[in-house]
C-alpha cells in the first residue's frame, strides 16, 4: 500500500514537471562550473528544448553557429582559443548535438594602466579605490572584473561629489595569439560639487518629522547614492504616493547644488478586502483599515479582521514614529483571537506595547504583552493571565520580497512570565526560525527551513495553548493535519509540548515563467524532551506565480504517526 502511494506521488511529480517539448538532446563535455553554465545559457540550439515548431533547417543552422556561441561564452573567462569538436545526428524529430571543448591556454593581464585626472586625483577615497582595484598584472583575464573595476572607480568619484566624472579612455585590448590583455582606464573627474539648500514640498506633516528621514545635509559632497537613499527612506514611510528629488544644477552657486524634494500625499485612509483558502483554516475572508496620518506628527492606526472556520482574529495597532528610520516606532496593540481546537476552543485577548528599532541590519522589537486566555477542552474551561515581556530580532535579505529565488530570513524571540508579576504561569521561551532559498542553475531553486523552540517552566500545565508548541500542517510538517503532532493526554488529545523541532527541504523546478513543480521532505516533532521524536512527510506539488505570491498545491504522505493516506495542502507563500 505504501509503495502504491509513493508511486502515485512520483507519477504526479512526473506529470506536472514534464513539459511538452520536442526531443533535442544537447551534450557538452570538457567544461564545468561557471564556464559550463555560461555556455549552456548562450548556446542557441538549447532553446529548441522549449519548442515544438522547429524543422531540420533550423536545427542545422543553430548547430553551425554553436561553435561561435561557445567561443563567445568562454571569452569572458579569458579563454579565447578553445578547441571545439562538434557533432549532430538524428532527425527529423529526435536530434543529438554534442560538443567537446578543450579550453586551451588562458589569457592573462599583461599591463594595467589606470589614471585619474582632475581634482579627484588626490582625493583619499579615489586613492583607496585605486589601491583595491580587482585587476592586476599577471591575473587571469575576467571580463567581469574589468567591468567591476570601471564601475567602482566611477562610483567612487560620484560618491565624492565629482558628478561630471567620465572616462576619456576605457579599453580592454586582447591579443589571443599570445594570450595577453592590456587594460587602460583614464578618468577625468571634473569639479567637485556639494549639497546646497534643501527644500521639501509636502503637506499634512510637521516639517521637522519629515526632516528626520532626510539622510543628506547641506554642505556635504553631492553623493547620488545618498540622495537616492533619502528618496527610498521617504517612500518607505508610507505617507507619500510619490517622492522625487530634483537637483537644480542650473541654480548652482559656488558648486553648491540646491535640491527640491517633491512629494504627493497618499490618501489618509486605505481599505482592504480579501479572501482565500488554506488547508489549515479552510475558506477565509479579511478586511482592513489603515489610517496613515492621524495628525501632523505622523501617527498611524490600523485595524485588521480575519475570519475563517478554524481561526479568527481582530487586531488593532496605534503606531508613533520615532528616530530616523521607517522601522523606528512605538506601537500599542489590542487584539482578540479565537481558535477552534480538536476538542474545544481557545479565546485570547492581548494588550501590548512595543519599541521597534533597526540598529544595523537586524530589526529589534522590545515588547510587553498583557494576555488573558480562556481555553475549553473536553468541557473543562480554564483561564490564564500573563504579563509577558520579550525581545525579538528579525532580518531578511531577498532578491525579490514576493517571489524569492535567492535569499534568507531569520527570526529569534525570547519572552517569558512570572507568577510573582501578575501571571498565572512562570516560564521562559526561546523560539527561532531560519528560512533560505538558493538557486541551482537557471531553473532549479532549493528551499530550506528550520524552526526550533524551547520552553523552560517549573509547571508545564500552567501554560495556555498559545504558549505551547504544536506541529503539523501547511506551514509545518506536510502530510499531517494542523497541530496534530505533539504530546497527548489520557484522552488522546494533542496538548502541546515544551520543545519544537521542524525541518524542511524542497527542490523547486521552474517549468514555465509562472509554473513550477516541487518535491519536499518535511521533518518535525514536539515533546517534553529536548530531543523530540521527529515525524516525516514527503510529497510533491505545483506552484503558480501570482502577483500577490506563490499559490502552492501539494500532495503529501506521512511516514509515521496516526495520519495515513495522501493529504492535500493548499496555501500561498509570500517571499520566505
Amino acid at each position: 500500500m505504501y509503495l502504491m502511494k509513493m508511486r502515485s506521488l512520483a507519477l504526479l511529480f512526473f506529470v506536472v514537471t514534464t513539459p511538452a517539448w520536442a526531443d533535442v538532446d544537447v551534450k557538452i563535455s570538457g567544461l564545468e562550473g561557471e564556464e559550463l553554465a555560461n555556455v549552456e545559457q548562450r548556446l542557441a540550439i538549447k532553446t529548441l528544448a522549449n519548442r515544438d515548431d522547429f524543422d531540420q533547417l533550423l536545427v542545422e543552422r543553430l548547430h553551425q553557429q554553436s561553435e561561435n556561441d561557445i567561443r563567445s561564452a568562454l571569452q569572458p573567462f579569458g579563454y579565447y582559443t578553445p578547441v571545439i569538436t562538434s557533432a549532430l545526428s538524428g532527425g527529423p524529430k529526435k536530434w543529438k548535438a554534442s560538443y567537446d571543448v578543450q579550453l586551451g591556454p588562458r589569457t592573462r593581464i599583461r599591463k594595467v594602466d589606470i589614471a585619474v585626472d582632475g581634482e579627484a586625483a588626490d582625493f583619499p577615497a579615489i586613492r583607496e579605490r585605486l589601491a583595491k582595484m580587482p585587476v592586476h598584472e599577471g591575473d587571469a583575464l575576467l571580463h567581469n572584473n574589468y567591468e567591476i573595476a570601471k564601475a567602482q572607480l566611477l562610483q567612487a568619484a560620484y560618491a565624492g561629489g565629482f558628478l561630471d566624472a567620465r572616462y576619456t579612455t576605457s579599453e580592454l585590448r586582447v591579443e589571443p595569439e599570445v594570450q595577453a590583455a592590456d587594460i587602460e582606464l583614464k578618468l577625468s573627474s571634473g569639479p567637485r560639487f556639494f549639497i546646497g539648500p534643501i527644500r521639501i514640498e509636502q503637506e499634512g506633516l510637521d516639517p521637522a518629522l519629515v526632516a528626520r528621514y532626510i539622510t543628506i545635509r547641506e554642505g556635504e559632497p553631492f553623493d547620488p547614492q545618498k540622495v537616492l537613499k533619502t528618496q527610498f527612506a521617504l517612500t518607505d514611510l508610507g505617507y507619500f504616493q510619490t517622492v522625487s528629488i530634483e537637483p537644480l544644477r542650473k541654480e548652482e552657486v559656488n558648486r553648491h547644488i540646491p535640491i527640491v524634494i517633491h512629494t504627493s500625499p497618499r490618501p489618509k485612509a486605505r481599505y482592504q478586502f480579501g479572501g482565500g483558502y488554506g488547508t489549515d483554516t479552510g475558506p477565509r475572508i479579511s478586511a482592513g483599515l489603515d489610517l496613515r496620518r492621524l495628525n501632523d506628527d505622523g501617527h498611524k492606526f490600523s485595524s485588521t479582521l480575519r475570519l475563517s472556520k478554524i481561526q479568527s482574529a481582530l487586531t488593532n495597532e496605534y503606531r508613533i514614529p520615532l528616530g530616523s528610520s521607517p522601522i523606528d516606532s512605538l506601537s500599542f496593540t489590542a487584539a482578540a483571537a479565537y481558535e477552534v481546537l480538536p476538542d474545544g476552543d481557545d479565546t485570547k485577548y492581548t494588550f501590548g506595547a512595543s519599541l521597534n528599532r533597526s540598529p544595523g541590519k537586524w530589526q529589534r522589537r522590545i515588547y510587553f504583552d498583557l494576555i488573558h486566555e480562556r481555553t475549553n477542552l473536553d468541557d473543562a474551561p480554564t483561564a490564564s493571565n500573563l504579563f509577558m515581556p520579550g525581545i525579538s530580532f528579525t532580518r531578511g535579505e531577498y532578491d525579490d520580497p514576493i517571489h524569492t529565488r535567492r535569499g534568507w530570513f531569520g527570526f529569534i524571540d525570547v519572552h517569558g512570565a512570572d507568577k510573582k508579576a501578575f501571571s498565572t504561569a512562570t516560564f521562559v521561551q526561546v523560539h527561532g526560525i531560519l528560512r533560505g532559498a538558493y538557486p541551482l542553475g537557471s531553473r532549479f531553486t532549493l528551499f530550506a527551513r528550520a524552526e526550533m523552540g524551547a520552553s523552560f517552566t517549573p509547571d508545564f500545565q500552567d501554560l495556555p495553548p498559545s504558549q505551547r508548541y504544536f506541529a503539523g500542517g501547511d506551514q509545518s510538517v506536510r502530510g499531517y493535519s494542523y497541530q496534530s503532532i505533539g504530546p497527548r493526554n489520557m484522552a488522546g488529545d494533542v496538548v502541546g509540548g515544551k520543545y519544537l523541532s521542524v525541518f524542511s527541504i524542497e527542490p523547486d523546478y521552474r517549468v514555465t515563467q509562472n509554473w513550477s513543480a516541487a518535491v519536499f521532505y518535511d521533518l518535525g516533532g514536539v515533546d517534553d524532551d529536548p530531543a523530540p521524536k521527529l515525524l516525516g512527510g514527503v510529497g510533491a506539488g505545483v506552484r503558480y506565480r501570482a502577483p500577490f505570491g506563490e499559490v502552492r498545491v501539494d500532495l503529501a504522505h506521512p511516514l509515521q504517526g496516526d495520519d495515513s493516506g495522501v493529504r492535500l495542502h493548499i496555501g500561498v507563500r509570500v517571499g520566505l
